[in-house]
């Protein structure tokens, strides 16, 4: 049970689970924070264009691979030419996959607040609960709506 929180080792995959480069998915995450941690550090008034392009990223990286900059950075660039190495594991991305569309949308809610200054705390507080829950899965690989999903015992599909 406490599988389906943390990353699939291969030893504990089932052959149900697709394998998936995490390498890609660990440089996509540590790269959203960057940006995030980076909007920060800009302030309210410039901070919303690295929010902002972190949410574009995480939404329209999801429906559509090359807008996920990058992953296609990780794919072309740095995999090929021996600078990281690809690690494949069996996951199950479907929940994964959810927290990105929200994480997208919420961080293109928080960048047009920013952007109109209005409601500038509720922004980065909206914009850092996301980016702590992308640190968690980056750093010790827990996805909290796959937690949330398995406390409210929402049964997930496999299917993408």
């Amino acid at each position: 049970m406490i599988q389906s929180l943390f990353l699939y080792l291969p030893e504990m995959a089932t052959p149900a689970l697709q394998l998936f480069d995490v390498t890609a998915r660990k440089v996509h995450q540590w790269s959203m924070v960057a940006l995030i941690a980076l909007g920060f550090v800009l302030g309210d008034r410039a901070g919303w264009l690295p929010v902002g392009v972190a949410g574009v990223v995480m939404l329209a990286g999801r429906f559509w691979w090359p807008a996920d900059v990058f992953r296609q950075l990780t794919w072309r660039v740095l995999e090929p030419r021996g600078l990281l190495r690809r690690r494949e594991v069996h996951e199950d991305h479907v929940t994964r996959r959810i927290a990105r569309v929200i994480g997208g949308a919420v961080w293109l809610v928080a960048a047009a607040l920013l952007l109109l200054q209005t409601a500038t705390l509720v922004a980065w507080v909206l914009a850092l609960l996301i980016a702590a829950m992308v640190v968690l899965d980056a750093a010790v690989d827990f996805c909290a709506l796959c937690f949330l999903f398995l406390q409210l015992g929402i049964k997930r599909s496999s299917a993408s």
